[in-house]
């Protein structure tokens, strides 16, 4: 069972953003309406206000929980720009050593100007270019990107699309949740809480297999992405060797840091593109050009992964 193309092109249509507080409510409330189609009742169904608001689907006891975020990022795609020339960590470090040139060539350049300034005027000189560079960085997330069909759109039919093909199978209905987050793109916000919520309400999370999907539908290169080794980063990817694909582990830090983060056994599942030197990068995202969602790569993913859960290999 595969999620349609007219589904997902009514979501990239209907909730192209989801940034403000009645973007996030109108999509939850299609949410809510999909999963119903699907055979899941109301009470299957939670709304969880934890930095954020969740949407919990199941019983988050279960042994899979797939995850994704549904809130959508500012305009910082700027500082991603050389991404195609030298991937994610090459336009990071590339960044860094813009806020270091200014604030180095600030205070040199008006030293050369101003030859009678002292070394303690150079130096705050230095200090305010550098924060007017993060005021910059700042102003640009909280203006919302107009386009996010990979990040997370792509998460987001990920898991409608896991959870129509749970929803007939009555044994894996009680191995799996979903959850929806909220505020990744404010520094994982509404996973955090979500791993609070369950620890104050005695829910046990440390033997749940999580699996976060983020930015599936734009990339050939299948990438699993965690913050250590952990088991169900190694059987996920045992698992697709064995159908002859190649995947890649990464390690979560700055980079390839997701909602997955804050779970102890858990795995980002994304889709990155090589570039020009051969480092991984995420393709367009925060930019206005994240118009790529490839529905057919989700589905056969989907497939394989549920396939793969419902088999009791990962």
């Amino acid at each position: 069972m595969s999620l349609s193309v007219q589904k997902a092109q009514e979501i990239f249509e209907n909730h192209p953003t989801r940034f403000s507080r009645k973007e996030k409510a109108a999509l939850r409330s299609t949410l809510r309406q999909e999963l119903g189609k699907m055979g899941y009742a109301d009470e299957e169904i939670t709304e969880i206000s934890a930095s954020g608001t969740n949407l919990l689907v199941g019983d988050p006891h279960a042994e899979y929980m797939f995850t994704a975020h549904y809130d959508t990022p500012g305009r910082t795609g700027w500082m991603l720009h050389s991404s195609w020339l030298w991937g994610q960590t090459g336009a990071n470090v590339f960044l860094m050593l813009i806020f270091c040139l200014v604030g180095f060539t600030a205070p040199m350049a008006c030293s050369f100007l101003f030859p009678e300034a002292s070394g303690f005027g150079l130096f705050w000189i230095g200090e305010l270019s550098i924060m007017s560079a993060l005021l910059v960085m700042i102003i640009s997330m909280v203006i919302k990107n107009n386009n996010n069909r990979n990040d997370n759109t792509s998460g987001v039919l990920s898991l409608l699309a896991m959870a129509q093909k749970v929803a007939v199978d009555e044994d894996m209905r009680k191995k799996c949740c979903f959850v929806f987050f909220d505020n990744e793109e404010w520094g994982l916000l509404g996973s955090g809480g979500f791993a609070k919520h369950c620890k104050k309400n005695g829910i046990d999370l440390s033997n749940t297999k999580v699996i976060n999907f983020d930015c599936v539908g734009n990339g050939d290169v299948l990438t699993f992405a965690s913050t250590k080794d952990t088991p169900i980063t190694g059987s996920l990817a045992k698992a697709f060797e064995e159908k002859g694909e190649k995947p890649v582990i990464k390690r979560s830090a700055m980079i390839f840091l997701s909602d997955h983060a804050n779970f102890k056994n858990s795995v980002m599942v994304s889709y990155t593109k090589k570039s020009l030197i051969g480092l991984l990068y995420l393709p367009l995202i925060h930019t206005s050009k994240d118009t790529v969602c490839d529905v057919e790569q989700i589905n056969q993913l989907t497939d394989d992964v549920f396939s793969f859960a419902k088999e009791g290999i990962i």
